[in-house]
């Protein structure tokens, strides 16, 4: 399956809840600032200017906050791992200007720790953890030069360490079981391959990537006498067999997969010749290791391409592979068959006239 080589700073699926944070952090951190400078004496330094620039970063504050929430699709990736980095040196830069190194001032460190851990890459994580504790540190060193903040600073990154690192393990076993879940939800468990939903998640990838591409559908043939004959412990066997041929042709860009029943597929990068290479591969695969009677089990197998079709989409590829799979089993099963469109116009809609190969 075709996957994402870019590391994301910020995972996907958090991109919704980074941004009610950052959003709710702004506008409540920026209204809780400026109603302080206004109302609690002392708290933006006793001055003027003090009040003033307190009063205009909280401002900003919640302004970009309600930005962020309004219009997330318009702020890049880049910004939303930036936050916690301007939020330190937001909060670094009021706890001077008020000459704040209270308990609460230190507390507006974590939110950015916290939210590092919780949605971006742990690498950065870190980097965001040393640069809050040093920005605590100047900034309690500038104000109180005695003994204890010595002790203060100590206590208080041990403090941001443990809490930074405990919601990143949290944050990881969280991951893991997501990714384990969602693993098994794209996973046949008999054969291992690609089920129906991840086969249909790499046919719409294949198709915008723009080059050429071909699509096998596979059946095996008389499944229900193998079953009927030997069991379904025979016929579970042929299944996680024909799951091995098609993993053992394709190549690295083709995405096998089971859809269903005894019913395979396989999007192939390439054309027609590429595809009834890949075809040939598992057909051979498949006869070498049987060991029914009736030279069972065989495949009947039917391929399009998406440069057969004026305009493909996954639907109308899908539906010429089906066609030419008809095709083959019509014509005795044991082959591959495939369909051009281009003679759709001087035969019956319901059946395309095919090209079939007994190779």
């Amino acid at each position: 399956m075709w996957r994402a080589a870019v590391r994301p700073l910020i995972h996907a699926r958090d991109r919704v809840a980074a941004t009610r944070a950052v959003a709710y952090f702004l506008m409540a951190g920026g209204s809780v600032v400026g109603a302080c400078a206004l109302l609690v004496p002392g708290f933006a330094g006793g001055t003027t200017l003090g009040v003033l620039t307190t009063e205009a970063m909280a401002g900003a504050m919640v302004a970009a906050g309600a930005l962020c929430r309004l219009v997330p699709q318009r702020v890049p990736e880049a910004f939303w791992v930036a936050v916690p980095f301007l939020a330190v040196l937001l909060i670094g830069v009021l706890n001077l200007v008020t000459r704040d190194v209270s308990v609460s001032a230190h507390l507006y460190f974590l939110w950015p720790l916290l939210y590092a851990a919780t949605f971006v890459r742990r690498d950065i994580m870190y980097v965001l953890l040393v640069a809050a504790s040093l920005t605590d540190a100047v900034v309690t060193f500038w104000i109180k030069s005695d003994v204890t903040a010595v002790t203060d600073i100590a206590a208080l990154v041990t403090a941001y360490a443990v809490s930074t690192i405990v919601v990143s393990k949290l944050r990881a076993r969280s991951e893991a079981l997501v990714a384990l879940l969602e693993e098994q939800a794209l996973t046949d468990a008999l054969t291992g391959l690609p089920n129906r939903r991840a086969f249909d998640l790499d046919l719409d990838r294949a198709l915008h990537a723009g080059a050429e591409r071909a699509l096998l559908i596979i059946d095996v043939d008389h499944f229900k006498t193998i079953n009927d004959t030997w069991g379904h412990g025979t016929g579970d066997a042929v299944l996680t067999r024909v799951g091995a041929a098609l993993r053992a042709a394709a190549g690295p860009g083709d995405c096998p997969a089971r859809l269903g029943g005894d019913e395979f597929a396989v999007v192939v990068a390439g054309g027609e010749e590429r595809a009834r290479a890949v075809a040939a591969q598992v057909r051979a695969h498949v006869a070498s290791s049987s060991d029914l009677s009736d030279g069972l089990p065989t495949l009947s197998i039917g391929l399009a391409t998406t440069a057969d079709l004026p305009a493909p989409t996954a639907e109308t590829l899908l539906a010429a592979a089906d066609r030419a799979l008809y095709d083959a089993k019509v014509r005795g099963r044991d082959r591959v068959a495939s369909t051009s469109t281009r003679d759709e116009r001087r035969k019956d809609p319901r059946f395309l006239t095919t090209k079939s190969s007994d190779g």
